[in-house]
């Protein structure tokens, strides 16, 4: 069986701060050995990926790009390049995971390297929004590589495939806003903008906020007098209560920021719990809409529109696409572009 190693490592700090890695070689089990399936936290992200340079048959790289902007970068960007080399000259395949069009932190000449290299020396590429596949191709025609390489895959969904379609729940509210709470998600200008404010809605938002100055502009927003009401709960909640959460709500809110987003994991785990989310015209949140299972918008005045008159998909609908989307499936598609 040939050995895999799955990119990023663990980190010190978190582990691991969502499900995606996790889950991705929880299901290439089936199909390779995977390196580091302990998820033991690594030293350093550049180290790691250097080690198993020299390890591993199949690469598997997702956020390389982002060493750019860890400690000691400028070492971690050196041992990057050098173990991309190393997988070459061993002639070992790669597959990038190509998340998202730029770092959520921005971009430097670091970053900017190790993604051209990530695309010209990958076997294949992927891309979990048709946006962003679009990007991929046209840099790697500008670069001289080849553009037919980049695949399209809808981000993969947790789902239990033995379990029936549960009934849909009457809304106790017009939006819930949940997950990490980050700049580029957009919830401070969403809770500030007039439109919003003015539309008399209930809204829940429910998520961690570790950045203190951010979590108190939030809360000074949510706490000033407007026709909708806003509630904040600065807090991270387990999947059981969001699963109720999110079914409980007409509409599930994605106020990001277009630009440095593509995908979205809380996106898919939003579906795969039965509720209707509403994002940006942009990304995973456009391809999901021409799928029937997402609304979106173009501006605030429009969201508010949605959330005012637009319909509750339902949940067998809802179930049906997670189905077709889930995480083994991702697998095997990924199991084949690995092997060749």
């Amino acid at each position: 069986m040939k050995k895999i190693y799955v990119a990023p490592s663990a980190s010190r700090k978190d582990g691991y701060p969502n499900r995606y890695v996790p889950l991705l070689k929880k299901e290439l089990a089936r199909y390779f050995e995977v390196l580091e399936a302990d998820d033991r936290p690594c030293l350093m992200q550049g180290l790691s990926l250097l080690v198993n340079s020299f390890k591993a048959d199949v690469f598997l790289l997702s956020f390389v790009e982002t060493i750019a902007f860890h400690k000691l970068a400028f070492i971690q960007y050196l041992m990057a390049r050098l173990a991309l080399r190393i997988m070459k000259l061993r002639r070992r395949r790669i597959v990038f995971i190509f998340h998202n069009p730029r770092p959520h932190k921005g971009e430097n000449h670091m970053s900017r390297e190790l993604t051209r290299m990530q695309l010209l020396l990958s076997s294949a590429v992927v891309s979990h929004s048709g946006e962003t596949a679009g990007i991929a191709r046209a840099m790697l025609s500008r670069l001289g590589g080849d553009p037919s390489k980049v695949v399209y895959a809808c981000h993969p969904m947790v789902v239990s495939e033995d379990s029936p379609a549960e009934p849909d729940i009457p809304p106790v509210r017009d939006a819930l806003v949940w997950g990490r709470i980050l700049p580029y998600k957009g919830v401070e200008e969403f809770v500030s903008d007039p439109s919003v404010r003015e539309a008399g809605l209930s809204v829940l938002i429910v998520g961690r906020c570790d950045d203190p100055g951010l979590a108190a502009r939030i809360e000074d927003a949510v706490a000033r007098p407007s026709a909708t009401r806003f509630v904040f709960e600065n807090r991270a909640a387990g999947f059981d209560e969001l699963r109720q959460l999110v079914r409980s709500s007409a509409h599930v809110v994605f106020p990001y920021i277009p630009g440095s987003i593509s995908g979205s994991g809380v996106l898919m785990d939003t579906i795969a719990m039965g509720g209707t989310p509403v994002g940006p015209s942009t990304g995973a949140f456009l391809d999901l809409n021409r799928e029937g299972v997402c609304d979106v918008y173009g501006s605030y005045g429009e969201l508010v529109s949605v959330l005012r008159h637009g319909r509750k998909i339902p949940a067998g609908e809802l179930r049906a696409f997670a189905q077709a989307n889930s995480w083994p499936s991702f697998a095997r598609l990924l199991s084949g572009l690995c092997n060749g």
